[in-house]
Order: C-alpha cells, then sequence, then structure tokens
C-alpha cells in the first residue's frame, strides 16, 4: 500500500503550487514554532499569503481524506 501523501506533496502534484512555494511555507511554519507562536498548518499558511486559493486548499484536503481512507474523491469539474 502507498504512503499518504503530505498536503505540499499533493498541491504540487495536482499544479497548485510548485516545491519552492511548499519548502517557504515550511519554514514559515518552523520560524513561528521556533518562536513560540501557535501553530499553523502549512495549508493556512499558504491560504492567508495567496499562494492558495480556497477552492484549491479544499481538493488537496478532500485528497488527503481520500487517500487516508475516507470520502472518495468528489468530482471538481477540471
Amino acid at each position: 500500500m502507498p504512503r499518504n501523501e503530505f498536503f505540499g506533496e499533493i498541491a504540487v502534484r495536482l499544479g497548485y503550487l510548485n516545491p519552492a512555494q511548499v519548502e517557504t511555507a515550511l519554514a514559515q511554519q518552523n520560524r513561528a514554532k521556533g518562536s513560540g507562536q501557535v501553530h499553523k498548518l502549512i495549508g493556512m499558511i499558504l491560504l492567508e499569503g495567496g499562494a492558495l486559493t480556497n477552492t484549491q486548499l479544499i481538493e488537496v484536503l478532500r485528497e488527503m481524506e481520500r487517500q487516508r481512507g475516507g470520502v472518495p474523491a468528489a468530482p471538481t469539474g477540471h
């Protein structure tokens, strides 16, 4: 059984982000953690930074859920 992909891996595979954008968001997440700020999910960092739309965020989360045996992937209209 293949491993579940991380959020950033799925977003890159779907063509929403490039690897550099994911790395930048991860670095931002780690800096915030290191300075004692509340943990923020990478999807929220990318959404707030304008790298992802609401629709793209939801599609990535749906794919994550599908991979973990949850709900089947919904049609995206693409």
